[in-house]
Formats: C-alpha cells, sequence, structure tokens
C-alpha cells in the first residue's frame, strides 16, 4: 500500500510541475526545490551509512545552489550543475575526514555521499530546459512520460509489465497529445513528443526499479532473539522450533526515493532530447 501511495504522488507530482511549467520558472523552481528536499532529507538522509545526515545537507546544498543559479540567470546551460559539483564533492571528502566513529564502512559512505551530490543537481536540468526556447513543451512532454509510469506502478501486475505499460502508455500519451492539440502540434512533432515522453517514461521506470532493489536487499531478515519469562509474544517460532522476530525495515523507509528517484533520473535524458527535438 505505500509503494501505491508513492506511485500515486509521483504521477501527482508530475501533474503539478507540467502545470508550474506553463505558468512560468519561478513555479516550476519551486516545484524542484521540494523534489530535492524530498530525495536529500528524506531519502539521503535515512541511508545507514556514517554521517548520512551531513552527506544529504551537502547533497542539499549543492541541490538548491545549483537551481537558484540557473533560476537567477535564466539560461538553459548546465554550467551551474558543474560549478557546483565539484566544491560540493571536495566537502563530501572533509565531512569523511571529520567523522568521530573509527571510519567505519568509510568507501561505501563516500560513495553515498559523492552520489548524492551528483543526483541532488540532476533536477536543475529540468529548469534549464525550461529557460531554452519553446522549452515548456519538452518538459510537459518529459514529465507526462513520468507520471504515465507513477501510474502504472499502481496497477495490480508485476512489476515488469506494469513498468512495460507505464512506458506505452507515456508514447500513446504524447502521441495522442500532439494529435488532439494544435497548439502542442505546431511546436512539436509528433514522432519528437513520442521520443521525448518514451525516454522520460523509460528512465522514470529505471527508477522505480532501483528502489525495488533496494529494499529488496537492505531490508533484513527475521533474526533469532532469545524469549523471556512472562514477555510477551512478539516474536513466531520457525520450523526449527527457533523464536526469530519480525524486524524487517518498513517500506515507508523508501518512500522518499520513490517519490523523488524518478524525476532525478529522468532529468538528463529530458534536458538531452528536448533540446535535441524539441528546443
Amino acid at each position: 500500500m505505500p509503494s501505491v501511495h508513492a506511485s500515486l504522488a509521483v504521477a501527482a507530482l508530475a501533474g503539478v510541475l507540467a502545470l508550474a511549467s506553463a505558468s512560468g520558472g519561478a513555479l516550476l523552481a519551486g516545484g524542484l526545490a521540494l523534489v530535492i528536499l524530498i530525495f536529500t532529507l528524506g531519502g539521503v538522509a535515512a541511508a545507514r551509512v556514517g554521517v548520512a545526515r551531513w552527506s544529504a545537507g551537502v547533497a542539499l546544498v549543492a541541490g538548491l545552489g545549483a537551481l537558484g543559479w540557473t533560476w537567477t540567470e535564466g539560461g538553459s546551460d548546465l554550467t551551474p550543475m558543474a560549478a557546483f559539483l565539484g566544491p560540493t564533492l571536495v566537502a563530501s571528502i572533509v565531512v569523511q575526514l571529520l567523522r568521530r566513529d573509527g571510519r567505519a564502512g568509510l568507501t561505501t559512505s563516500l560513495a553515498v555521499s559523492v552520489t548524492a551530490c551528483v543526483l541532488a543537481v540532476l533536477p536543475v536540468a529540468w529548469l534549464a530546459l525550461r529557460e531554452s526556447g519553446d522549452g515548456e513543451y519538452p518538459v510537459g512532454l518529459a514529465l507526462l512520460g513520468v507520471g504515465a509510469v507513477g501510474l502504472a506502478e499502481s496497477l495490480p501486475m508485476s512489476r515488469a509489465v506494469r513498468r512495460l505499460v507505464g512506458v506505452l502508455l507515456a508514447a500513446v500519451g504524447a502521441g495522442a497529445l500532439v494529435l488532439t492539440t494544435d497548439w502542442v502540434g505546431d511546436a512539436v512533432p509528433a514522432v519528437s513528443a513520442v521520443v521525448v515522453a518514451t525516454f522520460a517514461g523509460l528512465l522514470s521506470a529505471v527508477a522505480f526499479a532501483a528502489v525495488d532493489r533496494l529494499a529488496d536487499e537492505f531490508t533484513p531478515q527475521p533474526q533469532p532473539v532469545a524469549v523471556q519469562v512472562g514477555a510477551a509474544p512478539a516474536a513466531e517460532a520457525d520450523g526449527d522450533g527457533a523464536e526469530v522476530a519480525a524486524v524487517p525495515r518498513g517500506a515507508s523507509a523508501f518512500l522518499p526515493l520513490r517519490v523523488s528517484l524518478p524525476f532525478v533520473a529522468a532529468a538528463p535524458v529530458a534536458y538531452v532530447l528536448g533540446r535535441i527535438f524539441v528546443s
């Protein structure tokens, strides 16, 4: 049930961002700031690695800093993203050097921190695409692809089937939008619209699959526990009669990633294909 809610939240957020893009760059920047906040403070800060909160803070500074720079200048290039990545990557290393827990899991912690910084700046590509010529069209089409995959994720099907359905819905929806609305059809060729929406949906499906893989790998199996006399029965017996405690990590721990990662993953492909085929 939590994953269904997250999938519907992705579809709703995609619609809100599309409306914000049509209204102006400032509203889109505000929506993207929310995506960055959800990803860093909700997803990265909850990671089970050393100094995860500090890593989330560094990634948040990188994402919001690049977003604010892009919005202030109103440019369509990716210079702010590259400019913030260098210093924040150095800051990630400094954070690891300041750890006081004996450097346990240093490689994993540093990898998570650096990856978080890179991913946190990717949503800025949505705003950079919006600021290009006729940029509201590729942004809207790419968000259509993200929203279609988000809706398909709530269907009671196997993971592979519903993601295939989502990508197909993205392609069909983009083609139908171009053919039925003159203002979109005059600005974007039908083939270009289908390509942008389909590949954005495909990257969103990959993001959903990545979160599912993380949830499967980092949900611990039940562990044997000692039973105290007079204690409440908080465990069940396995086949050998040993007591095991149900201590799996809840699916809610990965909800922030399920909501934000599709927009993070789809941003680069939306920017590249949008600039090639539309802007």
